[in-house]
């Protein structure tokens, strides 16, 4: 058995408006769009507002307002905001997003030769690429904009966002995705995924436990672990890990409570575990991330 396969999420069926190939959406958070899922589609995604964690393939990261990312054929995805204080229960129109078919970039690379970098970024997109600097202002202005477009100039649109990817300098731009990476369907398993992310959002600032997660999937917590590695790409106390500085990461630029008011609400125990582990994770200390970030 391969236990370096990864579940690749609940299957997405795109369906474009009338006889459209290039689907432009707009959708808040929560949304039933906003779950661990793949589709056929390529994706550029936009998102609008919120802090959070990119889950892309086997990866993840941080991301902020103005990440723009391209997603290749059937990797699995999800961004799990964390809420500020004055967000209450949603986000309205946090994501903008594309979606065509890889074939019909494919078909257009066929008649015309200088099409041929587009595939070669596709097949790079397969590692989910995030833009960074001005190549992601760029895409994000583009995509935006891309809603009230319809027919060539919507084609326009897709084709200068994808030379900007091309072109990006190498600084601008970082893939999130194990390279080999290989998804291999698995029915209910994204349910359980899904229902555990739940869980555990919802009790990030209390001592979540594997067993008790394992509870709310109706699993053994040996067999849920396994599971949950296989599916999420990191281990259990990893992924609350990275969760729980997600949190800590919004609170300290978005409010003026005491870092030690954030470290509780985050879920952390100890001042020492706390600022190990964001330092791990961000590269700084709380304290020095807030004076940088500070709204």
């Amino acid at each position: 058995m391969n236990h370096n396969v990864i579940d690749p999420g609940s299957l997405e069926i795109v369906v474009p408006k009338g006889n459209e190939s290039i689907r432009w959406l707009e959708h808040g958070y929560p949304s039933a769009l906003a779950r661990w899922h793949y589709h056929p589609e390529i994706e550029i995604h936009l998102i609008r507002t919120s802090m959070g964690t990119m889950m892309a393939g086997d990866g993840m990261v941080p991301f902020g307002p103005g990440q723009v990312s391209l997603l290749g054929s059937n990797v699995p995805h999800n961004w799990i905001s964390e809420m500020g204080p004055n967000e209450k229960t949603s986000i309205p129109n946090r994501d903008v997003a594309c979606q065509v078919l890889p074939n019909r970039i494919q078909a257009l690379a066929q008649i015309f030769p200088e099409a041929m970098q587009i595939m070669t970024l596709l097949r790079r997109g397969d590692q989910a690429i995030v833009l960074n600097g001005q190549s992601a202002r760029r895409v994000a202005s583009i995509l935006t904009a891309m809603g009230a477009h319809h027919d060539l100039d919507r084609l326009i649109d897709l084709l200068e966002i994808f030379r900007i990817f091309v072109q990006a300098p190498r600084g601008e731009w970082t893939t999130v995705v194990t390279p080999g990476y290989q998804p291999e369907a698995s029915a209910g398993m994204a349910k359980r995924v899904n229902q555990a992310l739940a869980y555990i959002k919802a009790h990030i600032g209390d001592r979540v436990t594997l067993e008790e997660v394992a509870a709310q999937v109706a699993m053994d917590p040996s067999a849920f672990s396994r599971f949950f590695k296989k599916a999420a790409g990191i281990n259990f106390s990893e992924m609350v890990c990275r969760l729980r500085t997600a949190r800590a990461s919004l609170l300290l630029v978005t409010t003026d409570l005491t870092i030690a008011q954030i470290r509780t609400m985050s879920g952390f125990r100890n001042a020492a575990n706390f600022n190990r582990r964001f330092k791990m994770e961000t590269g700084t200390t709380p304290r020095a991330y807030r004076q940088a970030h500070y709204r």
